[in-house]
């Protein structure tokens, strides 16, 4: 079969491709739909004029207090009872992660598409454009997503902080998901480069 030729064909750096991208898609859209880029535990509560701080962020330890936000929402868990709420205020930073976010969620979707148009549908994978075009959305996925890994690394703190709590906040998994495949990313691109210039001019 025709489309069986064109993948004996392929150059190596485009089979591994194949399987680099689906594998960073499916991490990266795990990252960006849960609300895990950072945990804020508690450390003392604003208790005003009553005093007491110590105490009772002692007592916030002790039932499990946690808040986790992501790009979409805030988690919420106090005695393994866990609520999910969006944002009361969103900050213009937030908009442009989220922003960033998305269209480097578009990017993966078609430099997935592309590598696999490029390995199977033989028409088409015998243009060198289709791989110049691929190998271009995949770098322009990394850099979005450079982009919103350091805008929110940078700003997590300013997160809406609705409860009287004062917290330490850590990057949590989903951000180190959405990192994870800013790597495969820049693996992928780095293999589809090579592999378009291997490719002849047709």
């Amino acid at each position: 079969m025709a489309w069986k030729e064109t993948f004996s064909t392929s150059s190596t750096s485009l089979k591994v491709s194949m399987a680099l991208a689906p594998l960073q898609a499916l991490v990266y859209i795990i990252g960006y739909s849960t609300n895990y880029w950072v945990t804020a535990k508690n450390t003392s509560v604003n208790t005003g004029s009553f005093g007491g701080g110590d105490s009772m962020s002692g007592l916030f330890n002790q039932l499990g207090f946690k808040v986790s936000n992501g790009l979409w929402g805030s988690k919420t868990c106090v005695l393994d009872q866990c609520q999910t709420s969006e944002f009361g205020s969103i900050p213009d930073w937030l908009h442009v992660t989220r922003l960033f976010a998305t269209l480097s969620l578009i990017g993966f979707v078609v430099t997935t598409v592309g590598v696999f148009v490029c390995l199977f549908v033989t028409q088409l994978s015998q243009r060198r454009i289709l791989h110049i075009l691929t190998c271009v959305v995949a770098t322009s996925t990394a850099v979005c997503v450079l982009v919103a890994v350091i805008i929110y690394g940078t700003q997590y703190n300013n997160l809406d902080q609705r409860f009287l709590t004062q917290t330490d906040k850590d990057p949590s998994w989903s951000y180190g998901l959405c990192v994870a495949a800013l790597i495969l990313d820049i693996i992928t691109s780095i293999l589809l480069a090579i592999n378009t210039l291997r490719k002849p001019i047709i």
